[in-house]
């Protein structure tokens, strides 16, 4: 499983539940941009350094994305640090983009999968929050929302988030991130003719 709760697998997760068909995360915007030359009607949605990328359709902003009308769309997703993590993970079994927002799920289908072992990339600092949150979930140990979001809203990481002046970083952002268990479904990565395509899972 990979993590990056701030903000690429938020990101998809808040694109399925506005009614995206499915996600294409990719390394480079170079691979976004022959994807889209070849496919126009795929919606790009991605950042370089937490700044969208130009030429793209929306940034890697849930707050931004929530106001897109992207029912049944197909988007190319990527990002500086999370799309990567996918890319990389090509030993993984099953392979899964962590959040918050889809914690509960992840949890029951693990349970229903009978699977045994879960391996957890952090992609930064802050994702460790949800890492050992995931992990008390998984072995069925009381977790302590409140500490966690504390925690995550003071975290040095995110102080781009309260800085007015950087557009690119809302605060709802985080908001939206610790909507702990929000969804009934996971977000699942599998490699299909040698590319990454993620699909809303209910559980």
């Amino acid at each position: 499983m990979v993590v990056d709760i701030l903000r690429a697998a938020t990101v998809e997760a808040y694109l399925f539940s506005i009614g995206v068909n499915y996600i294409i995360p990719v390394s480079t915007q170079e691979e976004a941009f022959s994807l889209k030359k070849h496919h126009p009607e795929y919606i790009l949605v991605g950042e370089n350094y937490g700044i969208k990328i130009k030429g793209f359709d929306y940034g890697n902003s849930p707050t931004e994305l929530l106001k897109a009308d992207l029912k049944n769309k197909v988007v190319i997703h990527r990002s500086t640090r999370g799309t990567q993590g996918l890319v990389t993970a090509v030993n993984a079994n099953e392979l899964i983009f962590g959040s918050f927002v889809t914690c509960s799920a992840i949890v029951a289908y693990a349970h229903k999968k009978k699977i045994k072992k879960v391996s957890i990339v952090a992609i930064d600092e802050e994702d460790s929050l949800f890492s050992d949150y995931l992990e008390k979930s998984l072995l069925g140990q009381k977790t302590n929302t409140a500490q966690v979001k504390e925690a995550l809203y003071n975290h040095p990481n995110v102080k781009w988030y309260f800085d007015t002046q950087k557009e690119a970083f809302p605060k709802t952002d985080i908001d939206l991130a610790l909507q702990i268990n929000k969804f009934n479904f996971i977000c699942l990565v599998k490699r299909i003719n040698n590319m990454l395509i993620t699909s809303k899972v209910i559980v």
